[in-house]
Formats: C-alpha cells, sequence, structure tokens
C-alpha cells in the first residue's frame, strides 16, 4: 500500500483515482501538527508515501507565513524522518516558487533557489527538512497545475467568461500548464518503478510540467479557442502586464522547469500542455 497525504487536492484528488494507494484528507491527520503526520505513517506502515498536501493559498501566505511554514516545512520534513525510520521512500510535490522567477529559460533542479514569496519559502523549507532527514525521497517540483476540481485558472477563466466579454489577463508571465492527472499518474510511476529497482540512487530533485509554454494570455485563449459549450460566445482577451494586476504575494515571471533530468532517469510520460487541458474541458463538460 502507499499512503498518500491529500485528499481534496488537484493532484491528491486524482492519485485517489489510482489503484493501491490509501488517501488520508484533513479529517484523518492535521498537518499543522506534523507529529501527527509522523504517527499516521508509523501506524499505517505502508511500502512508500506521497506528499500531495500542503498549504497553498499564495496570498493569504503572506500574513499566515508561519502557518505557511508548518505545514510545508515542517510536517514535510516529520514525514521524511518516519519515512527513514521505516525504511520507506517518500514522493514530495513541490513547486517552481522556490526560484525567484525571472530570465527566460527553464529551471534545472540544480539551480539556485531565491524565492520570492512566503509561499515559496514555506515550500523550501520542506524540500531542505526532507534532504536533511536521510530519508530515501523524491521532491517533484511542478508549476501551473490545472484539473477539473478546486480552484484554478481554467475554471476560473470559465466563469467569468460567461460574465464579462472582454477579460484582461497577464501576458508576462509564463510557464506550462499541466493536468494534474499526468502529475499523478508520473508520481504514481516513480513510486512503482524505484520500489521494483530497490536504488536509492535514482531519488533527489526532479521537475515535471507539461511540454511545450504559454503566458496567461495565451491559455485563456486556448481555454475559449476549445469552443467550450458552455460559453456562448468567446471573449476578448487583453493581454496585461503583471504591474497592472498586483497581488499580496510576488509572481515569478518564469515558471519554466528543465524536466531532462526525470525523462532520462524515469521516462514518466508527458504531453503538449494543449492535450492536458482537453482533458480538463472534457472531464468538467463530463461533471
Amino acid at each position: 500500500m502507499i499512503l498518500v497525504f491529500g485528499k481534496t487536492g488537484q493532484v491528491a484528488n486524482e492519485l485517489q483515482r489510482l489503484s493501491g494507494v490509501t488517501a488520508l484528507g484533513r479529517e484523518d491527520v492535521d498537518l499543522s501538527d506534523p507529529a501527527a503526520c509522523a504517527v499516521a505513517i508509523r501506524e499505517h506502515a505502508p511500502k512508500a508515501v506521497i506528499n500531495a498536501a500542503a498549504y497553498t493559498a499564495v496570498d493569504r501566505a503572506e500574513e499566515e507565513e508561519h502557518l505557511a511554514t508548518v505545514i510545508n516545512g515542517d510536517a514535510p520534513a516529520a514525514m521524511a524522518k518516519a519515512c527513514a525510520e521505516l525504511g520507506i521512500p517518500l514522493v514530495h510535490i513541490s513547486t517552481d516558487y522556490v526560484f525567484n522567477g525571472t530570465g527566460n529559460t527553464p529551471y534545472r533542479p540544480d539551480d539556485a533557489t531565491e524565492p520570492q514569496n512566503a509561499y515559496g519559502r514555506s515550500k523550501l523549507a520542506g524540500e531542505q527538512g526532507i534532504r536533511n532527514s536521510r530519508a530515501v525521497y523524491a521532491i517533484l517540483r511542478t508549476s501551473w497545475v490545472v484539473s477539473a476540481h478546486g480552484t484554478n485558472f481554467v475554471k476560473t477563466m470559465l466563469r467569468v467568461g460567461k460574465e464579462q466579454e472582454t477579460l484582461n489577463v497577464v501576458d508576462d508571465q509564463f510557464g506550462a500548464p499541466t493536468f494534474s492527472g499526468d502529475i499523478a499518474e508520473a508520481i504514481l510511476s516513480i513510486t512503482k518503478q524505484v520500489l521494483r529497482q530497490k536504488d536509492a540512487g535514482f531519488w533527489g530533485t526532479y521537475h515535471y510540467t507539461a511540454i511545450g509554454h504559454a503566458t496567461w494570455k495565451d491559455f485563456a485563449e486556448e481555454i475559449f479557442e476549445k469552443k467550450a459549450n458552455w460559453v456562448s460566445k468567446k471573449p476578448s482577451i487583453i493581454g496585461i502586464p503583471s504591474s497592472k494586476y498586483p497581488t499580496p504575494a510576488k509572481r515569478p515571471l518564469n515558471s519554466l522547469l528543465n524536466c531532462s533530468k526525470i525523462d532520462s532517469v524515469f521516462s514518466p510520460p508527458r504531453r503538449d500542455w494543449q492535450l492536458g487541458l482537453a482533458e480538463v474541458l472534457n472531464q468538467i463538460t463530463e461533471e
């Protein structure tokens, strides 16, 4: 059995669709109590642990950095220590927000980190705690996650697209929109590969996103280009700079991640971001 922390998040929701996993939600374990996370691992005695739970309210984290750091930093560290004691691997989901978001080339896993907001700092703390735990681990950084579940850019665009004829969308931030189901498939594939091979040399920090890149404006245009049947008329999309859309937390301009390491080591399936978007839209239609 593979134990998953998280039930309602975008990736956690998709992981539950896959066989061989047991998911723990907030009603089962409180991530603001790191010791409880370790207890849960010892009680379930799984073959491996996947941490797909996190504090993800990026803007609110500016006011709640301590809580964000406990959930995103201290809890993963406690999980890793428990995994080390039991001799089982931990797969942990992290983010491009650990970088400063400058430049225009994809970040490699070993590039220097420099988070620009509280959320990024809290996630980096989790990475560091895992690395210091002596656990066998894989940290999987991703970005621009989308799905048919929860709150995300696709669902926001579909909602406001019904209400407004013109939408102002940021056009100077770029990344690779990545379907949460693809991330879940990759995580489970990687976990099973290492469990079979039992070789700790494969573990470390990896990047995983869809193939290709887009700005938020490009992404919005593609959403409406798919001619979703709940939008009778496509709104006009106007590109604006980030300075015209201020937020409490500073967002990275460059969210691109270099995935060559994970491709060469694990070869998980990756597809163009437009294909993942099409699947998200299909799921929303069905639901």
